[in-house]
């Protein structure tokens, strides 16, 4: 295209990885996993700011390193199935976004090395985490045909970041294992519940890998209704271990019960608007769930 690179990459992310609304949702995480293995040591000390800003540029650049990542790994997939996307269509380059890639993860081990020394084990077993993701742990053929093993070994990466952001404020004392293994748990499931509110489609814009798609749209909509009971079951346990007050668990009810009443809501209304509306709650429901649990740092 004739374009610069500039404005192709700026609408290569509005579409792809919407830096605002992904950066307020990683910041959400990346606030959560601090706050929560802080709250769980009882510690009265305030988080420093650096802390958070050392684990926010860590987990930015590690979802933007995946979102490349997959670019690579679905090409072909994109190429056949949906000629709409970026690269197929030609707005942006395969070979740019490798040079853009190896620029972050550049960056990203500089920064490691020079800001964060103690967290480049964890950093180092993420990166090693993401190359088998990047060859489909050398099982791409099973795994299509296993969708539940695809689904949990991709997700997994998000307890992984997660051990890396909470590193951040752990690694400064003695850490809440059990604590930490809460929210581990709510953000593998939460991510199940993203993946599952984005991958469900209307009849207008249905894709082929889409959940509804390959297990139809109300076992889809069952799935989902049953990782957000999980995800929602999880979150009540984390804020109890933790001790939060009651006002907590009431708002994750009610963020539960409104995400909850809309998936009946979808399933028996599949427009393509609802459908957006749809994917908006999970990210809703998401960003609310970690601001929820992290938000009792600032009620010690």
């Amino acid at each position: 295209m004739n374009q610069p690179f500039s404005k192709r990459i700026w609408q290569y992310q509005r579409e792809r990885f919407p830096v605002f609304t992904h950066g307020l949702l990683i910041a959400a995480f990346t606030f959560s996993a601090i706050a929560y293995a802080h709250l769980c040591r009882h510690s009265a000390e305030p988080i420093p700011l650096i802390s958070f800003l050392k684990a926010y540029v860590n987990t930015f650049c590690l979802f933007l390193l995946l979102r490349i990542s997959d670019e690579f790994k679905d090409a072909d997939y994109d190429r056949a199935n949906r000629p709409h996307l970026p690269v197929p269509r030609g707005l942006i380059q395969l070979n740019e976004l490798k040079y853009l890639g190896i620029a972050v993860l550049i960056l990203l081990i500089l920064f490691n090395l020079i800001f964060a020394p103690s967290q480049l084990l964890i950093f180092i077993c993420i990166l090693l985490y993401l190359l088998l993701m990047f060859h489909e742990f050398f099982s791409k053929r099973w795994l299509e045909q296993h969708q539940w093993a695809y689904v949990i070994s991709h997700m997994m990466i998000i307890p992984l970041v997660d051990t890396l952001a909470s590193s951040f404020d752990w690694m400064q004392a003695t850490p809440d294992m059990q604590g930490l293994y809460w929210f581990f748990a709510v953000s593998f499931f939460n991510g199940c519940t993203l993946e599952l509110g984005r991958k469900i489609k209307a009849r207008e814009n249905e894709e082929a890998n889409s959940y509804s798609s390959s297990l139809g749209f109300e076992k889809s909509l069952i799935c989902f209704q049953a990782v957000l009971l999980m995800t929602f079951l999880l979150c009540l346990a984390a804020a109890q271990h933790a001790h939060l007050k009651i006002g907590h668990s009431i708002m994750f009810v009610l963020m539960y019960s409104i995400s909850a009443a809309f998936g009946c809501y979808f399933c028996s209304h599949r427009t393509v608007q609802n459908a957006q509306k749809f994917e908006l709650i999970s990210a809703l429901w998401a960003i609310g769930m970690y601001v929820n649990l992290g938000i009792g740092i600032f009620m010690l």
